[in-house]
């Protein structure tokens, strides 16, 4: 045993390595004790002695008192001495138990009692809206301002009394939209911008903040839209269909994003569609482009939430289909609920859901109890109705 460590226990029998030793009823004693361990060679030596003396003392063990006695006299250590912290223990470990599930189910409780809550508050704004807030002198910035939905929306915002900035690839039209709303009293600036170069972003963001400011509201709306099987689409064309419709978004926000963040103020609204929700055939990329957006503004909003900026708003827009989409044409069974919007009426929506703050606009807005269920079904349930649906 040089300089090294035996562990013993009461049944162990020792020799005389450390001195003093003498057996007891075949049981191991140091000086009248039972040892823990002997560290030989003038190291130093732990008897349970340490923790438990002759005299009676009182542990407290996990939360009750215990007689701990240890005899020595009679060269044994006494059962109840044994028992009594293991009953201790015990019941203290049945004790936790009770109370951890009954915690748990309390915290349940009140869990479910959160849930129906906020369920009955948008039961209530379905009948009773929130107030829409104001645009008035309100600095708003457009992408994709110069044709369609991008248009419409300038146009109707402008009518609310926003100043806007509006951007676009196509210099021409964008000057067009942006003539349109001077014609009509407002206030319009045009800045040519290809959204899928982050540079060319960078820099447009730059002389817009230098030139007019900090926009309080972005509308992310430039996007492309090709209708055709996936092995058809060249790496051109599916490249630039996610670099404006996903990229471009990201680009964007990214500019403008931290003065809300700084002064706890803003909104941001992305332009995604019911395709960002459902893939369906022949618009493999464009599903692919608007369920990162759709990911995006989710996960913004949820960023916002958790360093508690309650200020800054996140909007995702899920369209079905507006009327300037000519190359599709939907048989559906039930064409009153999957109503094609034109791009007036789209417009005045997503700005109604804008102006009450929501977080997802459906447009048509019944379509959102049936794309959010459609989520918890399984796959096959899920294209046996939608088969049944275009059927």
């Amino acid at each position: 045993m040089s300089g090294r460590v035996e562990e013993l226990d009461a049944g162990t029998k020792v020799g005389d390595a450390a001195g003093g030793n003498t057996e007891q009823n075949g049981k191991a004693v140091v000086d009248g004790h039972v040892p823990l361990r002997v560290i030989e060679k003038g190291r130093s030596t732990h008897f349970l002695d340490k923790f438990f003396n002759n005299e009676q003392r009182e542990s407290r063990v996990s939360g009750c008192w215990c007689d701990t006695r240890i005899s020595t006299h009679s060269g044994h250590t006494s059962s109840s001495s044994h028992e009594a912290p293991y009953l201790c223990f015990l019941g203290s470990g049945i004790k936790m138990q009770v109370w951890e599930a009954a915690a748990a189910i309390l915290g349940f409780m009140v869990l479910n009692l959160k849930a129906v809550v906020l369920l009955g508050l948008d039961l209530f704004r379905l009948v009773v809206p929130p107030e829409e807030k104001s645009l008035a002198g309100e600095l708003v910035l457009v992408t994709g301002a110069g044709q369609n939905l991008g248009r419409e929306l300038a146009v109707q915002l402008s009518r609310l009394g926003a100043k806007l900035i509006l951007l676009d690839i196509n210099e021409k039209q964008n000057y067009a939209t942006a003539e349109l709303v001077r014609n009509e009293g407002g206030e319009a600036q045009a800045y040519y911008c290809d959204v899928s170069d982050q540079e060319d972003v960078a820099a447009v963001a730059a002389k817009i903040r230098r030139e007019v400011g900090h926009p309080r509201y972005v509308f992310n709306n430039a996007g492309t839209y090709e209708h055709k099987p996936f092995l058809n689409h060249s790496p051109a064309d599916i490249m630039r269909m996610v670099s404006v419709n996903l990229l471009g978004s990201l680009w964007v926000a990214r500019e403008f994003l931290g003065h809300m963040v700084k002064h706890n103020n803003g909104h941001l609204v992305c332009i995604s569609s019911v395709l960002g929700y459902i893939g369906r055939q022949n618009v493999v990329p464009y599903c692919a482009s608007k369920f990162g957006v759709k990911g995006m503004t989710e996960a913004l909003a949820e960023e916002m939430r958790m360093e508690r900026r309650s200020g800054v708003r996140v909007t995702a827009v899920h369209p079905f289909l507006i009327s300037n989409i000519s190359d599709v044409n939907p048989n559906l069974k039930f064409p009153w609920l999957f109503e094609v919007l034109s791009t007036s009426d789209a417009a005045a929506r997503i700005i109604r859901g804008v102006r009450r703050n929501q977080e997802e606009i459906f447009l048509p807005e019944k379509l959102k109890p049936f794309m959010v269920f459609s989520k918890v079904l399984p796959r096959k349930l899920r294209r046996l109705f939608g088969d049944y649906m275009e059927s």
